[in-house]
């Protein structure tokens, strides 16, 4: 049921992002709002599916503490590999949505710089 309703907020999410792009290319007649738009929806979606890396993410960090992973009872060796696996894959799928999310942002606006 959770889930549904964190699926049914980022639909809604999406409509409104896409209501407001037309609306405002409407106004101005300009359709590269529309498109703009798309992007946003896109990082929506990102969210969206990635959405278990981020639970994942706050689990490992509420359950095991930056510098706790001492405390267990496996030999030193076992310890390197049975942490080090998993730290590193979360580290590099949190940092690939960032990138994702990011370019997809720069892919959409970075045109407008030189608007500033």
């Amino acid at each position: 049921m959770r889930q549904g309703l964190y699926t049914l907020r980022c639909y809604t999410i999406a409509v409104l992002t896409l209501a407001m792009g037309l609306f405002i290319s409407f106004k101005l007649n300009d359709w590269g709002w529309f498109a703009r738009s798309g992007a946003l929806v896109v990082v929506n979606g990102i969210i969206l599916t990635s959405h278990h890396i981020i639970l994942h993410i706050h689990e490992l960090n509420r359950y095991h503490p930056r510098n706790s992973y001492n405390r267990d009872w496996a030999s030193e060796e076992k310890h390197a590999f049975i942490h080090n696996d998993n730290e590193h894959r979360w580290f590099n799928e949190k940092h690939g949505l960032h990138m994702l999310i990011g370019g997809t942002l720069i892919w959409a606006f970075g045109d407008l710089i030189n608007l500033l």
